[in-house]
């Protein structure tokens, strides 16, 4: 149903079209195969949201959901998620939720960790998204990642220009039209 991740993903979304969603997702999807994931951010996702995502999966599996919300010291979250990479053998997912800001650069010591952490996935072969907000270039070159996480793919998700309720998933050159429900992603028939 969700494109599957190839390594490393650095998922660049608009304001409010469901970046955070669509990792929840990801993330249930390998919960649900009875997996650990890993799971960094500044702010506890929706607590609303959350409910949805995993109504339909048991406690004793989202227990396997290891949340750190470190508000702005992400360097300590993603050293969390290093060290958690070593001593457990079932991760199947890590994601990093708003790694940078808004605006602006990303921070030195944050692209540094980001950089170890990507090096730490790759080795144990463990998907990896970094999920941050997308810019549209001044000069009309369409979106924008903030931070370089060259070693990722970028993928750009954004509201449809057609519908607002139509999400559209940009993977190279390809793209993935969805509608966006209580449930995530569904794929646009």
């Amino acid at each position: 149903m969700l494109p599957e991740i190839p390594g490393c993903v650095h998922l660049s979304v608009e304001g409010g079209c469901g970046g955070t969603t669509l990792g929840l997702q990801y993330a249930r999807q390998e919960l649900s195969a009875g997996n650990h994931v890993v799971w960094i951010c500044e702010e506890m996702p929706d607590g609303q949201r959350f409910s949805q995502m995993f109504s339909e999966v048991s406690p004793a599996v989202v227990s396997k959901f290891h949340l750190s919300a470190v508000g702005e010291n992400t360097e300590v979250g993603i050293k969390s998620a290093i060290d958690l990479l070593g001593a457990l053998e079932n991760i199947s997912l890590v994601v990093v939720d708003d790694w940078t800001a808004k605006t602006g650069r990303a921070k030195k010591a944050t692209l540094k960790a980001m950089h170890e952490l990507i090096t730490k996935c790759t080795k144990s072969e463990v998907p990896f998204i970094a999920i941050s907000s997308a810019y549209e270039d001044a000069a009309g070159k369409g979106w924008k990642a903030r931070g370089d996480l060259s070693d990722c793919k970028n993928w750009f998700l954004h509201r449809s220009s057609m519908n607002s309720m139509m999400r559209e998933l940009h993977l190279a050159d390809e793209i993935t039209e969805f509608i966006l429900t209580d449930e995530g992603f569904t794929p646009r028939k």
